[in-house]
């Protein structure tokens, strides 16, 4: 077996980045969902307790943290797409 060529191991080295990258994003998404679902339960006890405006407040906040972890995880799909069309 012939030796691996530095542009190959670069390939390599790129690649394994790419999967650690993405597995940060992911990482990132799954603990910004985790931190909705409590502000939700969070902005549920304020409804209750009548602060309606704090409680509006916090809906934004939870909308906000949403779609960054949407965001997050479509950039992670594409280092998917990425690594699939450079193999």
């Amino acid at each position: 077996m012939a030796p691996l060529t530095p542009q190959t191991r670069k390939a390599f080295s790129t690649m394994e980045t790419l999967h650690s990258i993405k597995s940060d994003l992911v990482r990132t998404a799954d603990h910004l969902e985790k931190l909705s679902q409590a502000m939700s339960g969070h902005a549920r006890f304020m409804e209750a307790r009548a602060t309606l405006q704090s409680a509006i407040d916090v809906t934004a906040h939870i909308r906000s943290i949403n779609v960054v972890a949407d965001e997050l995880r479509s950039v992670a799909a594409k280092i998917d797409d990425d690594i699939d069309g450079a193999c």
